[in-house]
């Protein structure tokens, strides 16, 4: 395996890398939740493709990938983005990567899929360990505007909240099954509104109309957390 540039290793790798056994996110199976809300993100924008990316070690997994153009659940970290956008705080955005890339990432195998555009936000910890990102994908070149980046920063913070909650399920195992379909029942028409705010053609109202979905679903995921804690 090609050994990590240094360039690409946060200082504080080691600890983000416990931080992320935590999640038990290790694996790419499908979960309908993260599937509905990377598909909603992919309309959002109008773009082709999207997904979650979590960074391990030495590869970084791509989980709830929505049409992405070949069939993949891992890649090197030094070939992808994402191991670029958990450096840094703001989203992270190449509009056009013919002309553009960022340090120690080779960028070949998007090349080779002919995607030259990329924006992510990353999924941070309470804790601010950045796990993996959020990410959107197009073939051609395009602007990507601040409003534009405030509401990807907005459904990252969404999925990041998602999988606090499954973290949370995920630590009382005989309660998980029982209380995840529920969750996903009760957030299910926030989820449908998401996609049916990308016919909306004003950017402004766009953004008005995410945040107030992602707060009514942050508010059930709330009521669920808290729910689940007072079983332990």
């Amino acid at each position: 395996m090609t050994e990590l540039p240094a360039s690409l290793i946060p200082a504080n790798d080691a600890a983000r890398l416990h931080a992320l056994e935590r999640y038990q996110l290790l694996d790419a199976r499908s979960e309908k939740v993260l599937d509905d809300v990377v598909a909603a993100t992919a309309r959002l924008f109008g773009v082709s493709n999207a997904m979650l990316s979590i960074v391990e070690k030495d590869e970084v997994l791509v989980k709830a990938p929505y049409n992405l153009p070949v069939e993949i659940e891992r890649i090197p970290r030094n070939q992808s983005l994402c191991s670029a956008t958990i450096l840094q705080d703001d989203t992270a955005v190449f509009e056009d990567l013919d002309r553009a890339s960022a340090p120690g990432v080779d960028i070949s195998l998007l090349q080779q899929l002919d995607l030259h555009f990329y924006a992510g936000h990353n999924l941070r910890t309470p804790e601010g360990y950045n796990l993996g990102s959020l990410c959107v994908y197009d073939g051609p070149p395009r602007p990507f505007a601040p409003i534009e980046r405030a509401l990807l920063a907005t459904l990252a913070g969404l999925v990041m909240r998602l999988l606090e909650l499954r973290r949370t399920l995920g630590a009382h195992a005989d309660s998980t099954a029982v209380l995840w379909e529920p969750v996903y029942r009760a957030i299910g028409g926030q989820l449908a509104q998401l996609t049916a705010l990308a016919e909306s053609t004003t950017p402004a109202a766009l953004t008005d109309g995410v945040a107030a979905e992602v707060k009514a679903i942050a508010a059930v995921i709330d009521q669920f957390v808290a729910a689940t804690l007072r079983r332990v």
